[in-house]
């Protein structure tokens, strides 16, 4: 187990006065089998109007806020103290299973988990299976090849084919010009995937986090710290999720920090809204600092 400080800051400064501004967040964690939340805060700076917490479709943690006194600033910090296990360390011996065969339990499924599972095949607003997605993955998922060590192979070479590069994409970059510009980040990486398994029939889910900021002796720095961060989780029959990290080319474990997850980055999305202003422009600013605390 691995207690995390997590801190995530981020500062809008609009060139005019803003009337009113609409924000929806998803910046703290939630818990789940392999994470426990301790304690959680979030700040918006002006105050607002109306706020209201939930939990989505997905049950991730969400807040809706409104502000209606003009504003030319916009402060929005989360910070949580989160511990995480390594899932790895309390796994069972998996017992071999072809990928073909998971793809048709998970269509076929009447269990709650399988049913659940079967809505993460479809189609989502940003990731749709493709001719092109399936062709790319099948040298991983050759016939009757176990689905975590094709997934595990997928992962490696989605990490070696496509370099990282902040610069390359947006938000708006769509998965056909990730594949033509051979680079991204991991929102592009983890929506790669997710195509990728969507298109053979399997279940896939996009899933939102952190990884920790400043490694411990001897551990390498992983690509990503210190911004949001996104992997994919594999839904195995029988089993549960396995999450990979592709642009780290490794299984998800204890120096990850998740937030929530959803059918791609436009569920989990850390911070969206509109605003109401004549001006033209803004400054935008985040900082995510991931410090470990105790072990």
């Amino acid at each position: 187990m691995t207690r995390y400080r997590v801190v995530h800051r981020t500062d809008y400064r609009y060139a005019d006065e803003v009337e009113a501004s609409y924000g929806h967040a998803h910046l703290l964690p939630r818990e789940h089998a392999h994470q426990r939340i301790e304690a959680t805060d979030l700040t918006i700076e002006p105050v607002p109007g109306d706020r209201r917490d939930r939990l989505d479709f997905f049950g991730n943690r969400a807040t809706y806020f409104s502000i209606h006194d003009p504003h030319r600033r916009l402060t929005v910090t989360s910070t949580s103290i989160v511990e995480v296990d390594d899932p790895g360390a309390a796994a069972a011996p998996a017992l071999p299973l072809a990928w073909e065969d998971a793809a048709a339990r998970t269509r076929e499924a009447a269990d709650a988990a399988g049913i659940e599972a079967r809505g993460f095949v479809l189609d989502s607003p940003l990731v749709q299976a493709s001719a092109q997605l399936r062709e790319y993955a099948g040298p991983s998922f050759t016939p009757g090849r176990d689905l975590r060590d094709a997934a595990r192979d997928l992962c490696s070479r989605i990490h070696h084919d496509f370099e990282f590069d902040a610069s390359a994409t947006d938000v708006s970059t769509t998965i056909e010009e990730v594949f033509d510009v051979r680079r991204g980040v991991c929102q592009d990486f983890a929506h790669l995937a997710i195509g990728c398994l969507r298109s053979l029939g399997l279940a896939a889910r996009y899933v939102s986090g952190y990884l920790e900021t400043d490694p411990p002796p001897g551990e390498p720095r992983l690509q990503g710290a210190d911004v949001s961060h996104a992997w994919f989780g594999l839904y195995v029959p029988g089993a549960g999720w396995l999450d990979l990290d592709p642009t780290n080319d490794q299984l998800v474990g204890d120096r990850h920090v998740t937030t929530g997850w959803g059918r791609d980055y436009s569920d989990i999305a850390p911070l969206k809204g509109i605003i109401f202003t004549e001006g033209e422009s803004h400054e935008l600013s985040v900082e995510v600092d991931v410090v470990r605390i105790g072990d």
